[in-house]
């Protein structure tokens, strides 16, 4: 009730210095600038707090008059006077059916952006970014217009450059790219443009999250548009590097491309993962390394799988590369310190019958490698434990392990053979080798 005497009063105010202005222009004039407050100090004040109540209230078709007022008339006073009339005009537009009115109404719409950046410099990037979004949403053609005005966004806003604004100006130029009117290199100058900008932020940590979006929106576009292979990236990037070895913006940008390509086995994805990794060790970046030593240095590999286990946050990622790690263990033939780390990611994650499998396998694989006879056979008990051992704490691995039980139990000792060398079915067995381990005697019939 108190904010409707409140209108009122204002606008019998108003009344009383010539009424509302209903027909001026929407577009201000710089000049007006001279005077702050307009010609009027007391009817732009007025009028201010008319269409703000007004627009609290989202009643905008009765704010957009008093709002006309002070665009028109002190378009420097305040700011908020520019975001304002960006949703009055949106709110026009969107109920607008006549198509010429309503191009009326979106010319105006771009002018407000320009009259912002004109007016306001500490937020022209701002203005002009948020005016390229509404192009592509309301007049998407011609695209290099769009491009054109992106471009001056980032060039006012440098480092304050919005973070949604960059996926957008990011497709616009891969836009031109693919009717052929700009070049690879000038497309990724565009990225590189924009990621030095998200890496500031990065570090500055300013709205992290969102800034992180931005960049994975902007490599997700460049390695699926513009870079074809790993080859094309080496090409493309590592003169570069090489050239510039300290430029860490373009060392991660490379990191990205070639892991987003799968390109983890190229000599240069190892050398900007080491320099990641000695600039900022993380348990992400050991764990890429560890993999991408596995088949061609285990010590190497090993040394990255424990620093990534010693760095993850939680037993079930620690349990994961343990298990990784157990895996570049059995590769290389240390199965002792495979079945070791098998274990150790089983304690881990409790539940998880992977682990248990793997040691089975162990086993198994193992039978040559353990004598002959009842030695080498009994392997395959102890195998077998582990099969079972598996389906019992993870029932959804019940048929792989079941699979695996009816196949080595067929490598079982017969009965007679058990007989013949005094070994009692149901009795105990000590296996030896490397497993070391005491299982039951059973036999294959």
């Amino acid at each position: 009730m108190k904010s409707s005497v409140k209108i009122l009063s204002l606008v019998f105010a108003l009344s009383l210095f010539g009424g509302i202005q209903g027909a001026l222009a929407d577009t201000p004039l710089k000049n007006k600038c001279d005077q702050k407050w307009g010609p009027d100090s007391v009817k732009t004040i007025q009028n201010i707090s008319v269409y703000r109540e007004f627009f609290k209230q989202k009643n905008y078709d009765a704010a957009i008059e008093p709002w006309r007022y002070v665009y028109a008339n002190a378009p420097c006073a305040r700011e908020q006077t520019h975001v304002d009339g960006v949703v009055l005009f949106k709110d026009l537009i969107k109920k607008e059916k006549d198509a010429a009115r309503k191009a009326q109404l979106i010319d105006t719409l771009f002018g407000i952006y320009d009259t912002r950046s004109d007016n306001f410099p500490e937020s022209a990037g701002n203005a002009v970014g948020r005016k390229g979004v509404d192009m592509l949403n309301y007049r998407p053609e011609p695209n290099v217009d769009i491009l054109n005005t992106f471009k001056r966004s980032v060039k006012l806003g440098g480092n304050n450059t919005e973070y949604f604004v960059m996926p957008y100006y990011f497709k616009v130029a891969l836009k031109e790219f693919s009717a052929g009117k700009l070049t690879k290199e000038q497309v990724i100058e565009i990225y590189e443009s924009m990621d030095k900008i998200i890496q500031f932020n990065l570090t500055a940590e300013n709205n992290t999250e969102k800034y992180l979006e931005a960049k994975q929106s902007l490599d997700a576009d460049l390695a699926g548009n513009i870079i074809k292979d790993c080859d094309e990236i080496i090409a493309l990037f590592e003169a570069k590097y090489k050239a510039d070895p300290a430029n860490k913006e373009m060392r991660d940008l490379i990191f990205s491309l070639l892991l987003s390509k799968g390109c983890t086995n190229k000599d240069l994805f190892v050398t900007v993962a080491e320099s990641k990794y000695q600039e900022a060790p993380t348990a992400t970046l050991a764990l890429v390394l560890g993999r991408k030593f596995k088949d061609t240095d285990m010590n190497q590999s090993v040394k990255y799988y424990e620093a990534a286990i010693s760095k993850a946050e939680s037993d079930s990622a620690k349990a994961v590369y343990t298990f990784e790690m157990a895996g570049v263990y059995s590769s290389n033939n240390q199965f002792s310190k495979a079945r070791q780390a098998a274990m150790d990611a089983a304690r881990l994650m409790p539940g998880w019958g992977k682990p248990y499998l793997f040691i089975g396998d162990l086993y198994a694989s193992s039978s040559r490698q353990c004598g002959s006879g009842i030695e080498s056979q009994s392997v395959f008990w102890a195998a077998v434990d582990k099969y079972q051992k598996a389906k019992s704490i993870d029932p959804s691995l019940a048929e792989d392990a079941n699979k695996k039980i009816n196949q080595y139990a067929g490598y079982f000792p017969r009965s007679e053979d058990l007989f013949f060398n005094n070994i009692a079915k149901g009795s105990s067995y000590t296996v030896g080798c490397w497993i070391g381990e005491t299982t039951t005697v059973r036999a294959s019939d």
